[in-house]
């Protein structure tokens, strides 16, 4: 049913169209003329996206040969404007040009003005080739969604008809589309009708994707990502079309496995992989060369960005209201943590699975020993050394007692610019002068006034003593603070993410360390697997969210009024960050964005004997 529900939300099926095979002629640009467009929306490209070229189509430019050219180029000449060689593939100037496409792929074409180029007299066409007797067809994407086109239309749509070409057939069948509006066995009666309509001898539709693929009703589903296959044949000109769409759903999927867990032996792969960012780099570098150097922007050169300010003061005190909250929260939800290991539970008794990996787990054949929770248990505090200056030089071996360690989310606040009497740090009000690569020197504010004492700051939140807490006294006023914890939650992860993309942060490949800065500390106190080998040297790299803010995943107990878990019906339940799952069990509503992991829409099985007879 969740299936059916994201379909529904997010499938609009387009089928393709059909044309004649002979070769047509094509007057470039609506305007029916190559010059410089007058309007953006004339563009020769938005032209071109409505048409559909075929292998011996013919491209016509009509211009004024005295004062313009059409050149057709590579891909790099398209792009930077260049016809000149080796990016000229052939070059015309008789005023009315005619082009045939002979071959299937991109084709480039540009004005021989590099001002008219620049100005967007450039023009890209991707051709097709049909092949006869029911064989792959391949169709052009100006007719097909990009990958990151969402589809959510319920109601039957009309694609554009093409434009008219001299010497070829008129189009028979048109664009037909349709939307998926009904379950079950109803969608296959609506596409089934629609394909009637279509005069079409089969439809095939399938689904599919790379994670944990459902198949049901002849459709693969498993995640946010599809890439759907239609086949059509059409009785009067007997062709087969294959076209290839991705649609993108907004809607999560039914459950969802958690990342795979590695061990200390093990290091923690690159969020982008090391080959995708030495690519980037060479681009980078190949799109600079032989152009002037840009201004630095902020926080590059030494300046804060004034827009996160305000987020970084938001993070901060979202952060100090879910320590707060949880305080409170933990007197009225019962929370239990292992005595041995890093393991809690929330609920009134321990789960019974033997997963313990603490000191004499052997002994205990993995048994847990549940003790009370406190908040440091559900909030892992991760430390980082606090910078004074973040453009300043690395902090060596020898000064990694002398720095000052602070939670890494609240270093982070401190360099985005959140003012912390107890942890000051430098704020320069001129950008800095680069020498080089890791040299620069501070420009000089010596002619600036002084900075007004009196202007107002963002108030900052503190933490509450155990003794100022106010306990939730009955059932709705637990509600109303887990819903506000679970908004401070959310607030400080999204906000710490957005932070995370404008100054960035460092995680070792190891180790759970880390550092706020470009690049990371020298302190050698790495202590994973052989660190020996590495003289206890991190290895950094990019950090994500969950190295920052780490979830804590939690088992997800199903019925409160039965807290017991059953060893042995395990793989049906699910996981859930600590301080969801308290604020869960406190009476706020689960996010939609955790339900996949918790497997809410997942039937437990009442006894072992029911759960062996699922596959």
């Amino acid at each position: 049913m969740a299936f059916l529900k994201a379909l529904i939300s997010c499938l609009a099926v387009v089928l393709v169209m059909f044309s004649a095979c002979e070769a047509r002629e094509f007057v470039v640009g609506k305007e029916k003329s190559w010059k410089i467009p007058s309007d953006p929306q004339n563009s020769f490209n938005v032209w071109a996206s409505g048409q559909r070229f075929l292998k011996g189509d013919h491209l016509v430019f009509k211009y004024d040969g005295k004062t313009d050219s059409v050149v057709e180029v590579n891909y790099d000449g398209y792009k930077n404007c260049d016809a000149k060689k080796p990016y000229a593939l052939r070059s015309f100037n008789n005023g009315d040009t005619k082009i045939q496409l002979k071959g299937s792929g991109p084709f480039y074409f540009i004005s021989g003005n590099p001002d008219n180029c620049e100005k967007g007299e450039k023009l890209e066409v991707l051709v097709v080739k049909e092949r006869r007797n029911g064989q792959e067809s391949h169709i052009s994407p100006a007719l097909a969604p990009t990958p990151s086109t969402t589809t959510t239309t319920t109601t039957p749509t009309q694609a554009p008809a093409p434009a008219p070409a001299s010497g070829g057939n008129s189009l028979k069948n048109g664009v037909l589309g349709f939307a998926a509006l009904v379950f079950g066995i109803g969608l296959v009666t609506e596409l089934m009708s629609e394909i009637t309509k279509m005069n079409c001898a089969c439809v095939s539709i399938k689904f599919i994707h790379n994670h944990n693929p459902l198949l049901l009703l002849g459709f693969k589903y498993g995640g946010n990502n599809f890439r759907l296959q239609t086949t059509v044949k059409t009785r009067p000109q007997k062709l087969c079309h294959r076209q290839s769409y991705v649609i993108r759903c907004e809607d999560p999927p039914q459950n969802a496995d958690f990342p795979r867990y590695f061990s200390k032996k093990e290091k923690k792969p690159f969020p982008i992989p090391i080959v995708e960012l030495r690519r980037n780099a060479r681009q980078r570098t190949k799109d600079r060369k032989g152009k002037p150097k840009g201004l630095v922007p902020p926080p590059k050169n030494g300046l804060l960005v004034k827009r996160m300010i305000p987020i970084a003061y938001s993070v901060y005190n979202a952060r100090i209201t879910l320590i707060n909250n949880l305080k409170k929260l933990l007197k009225v939800v019962p929370v239990l943590a292992c005595k041995w290991c890093n393991e809690i539970h929330v609920g009134p008794l321990g789960h019974p699975f033997k997963s313990c990996r603490g000191p004499n787990s052997s002994i205990r054949t993995g048994h847990h020993e549940w003790t009370k929770a406190i908040v440091e248990d559900i909030l892992i505090q991760v430390d980082a050394y606090h910078l004074f200056d973040r453009l300043g030089r690395r902090i060596p071996h020898e000064d990694r007692f002398s720095v000052p360690r602070v939670p890494a989310v609240v270093e982070l606040c401190i360099q985005a610019g959140v003012d912390l009497p107890d942890f000051p740090t430098k704020r320069r009000r001129k950008p800095i002068i680069r020498i080089s690569k890791s040299e620069f020197v501070d420009a000089d504010e010596s002619e600036l006034p002084d900075p007004d004492p009196d202007v107002p700051k963002p108030s900052i939140l503190t933490e509450e003593s155990d003794n100022e807490l106010v306990v939730p006294s009955n059932a709705e006023e637990t509600v109303l603070l887990a819903e506000e914890t679970l908004q401070a939650w959310e607030k400080m992860r999204v906000g710490s993410n957005r932070l995370m993309k404008m100054y960035p942060v460092r995680v070792c490949g190891y180790c759970p360390e880390v550092h706020v800065g470009g690049s990371g500390h020298k302190a050698q106190n790495c202590g994973a697997h052989k660190h020996q080998q590495r003289n206890g040297q991190h290895g950094w790299q990019s950090a994500v969210l969950d190295d920052l803010i780490p979830p804590r995943y939690v088992w997800h107990v199903p019925d409160l009024s039965q807290p017991e878990l059953q060893r042995e019906l395990r793989n049906f339940y699910g996981q859930a960050p600590a301080v969801v799952e308290i604020c869960v069990q406190g009476g706020a509503a689960a996010p939609e964005r955790y339900q996949p992991t918790m497997r809410l829409n997942v039937g437990i099985p009442s006894t072992v004997k029911e759960a062996e007879m699922v596959v």
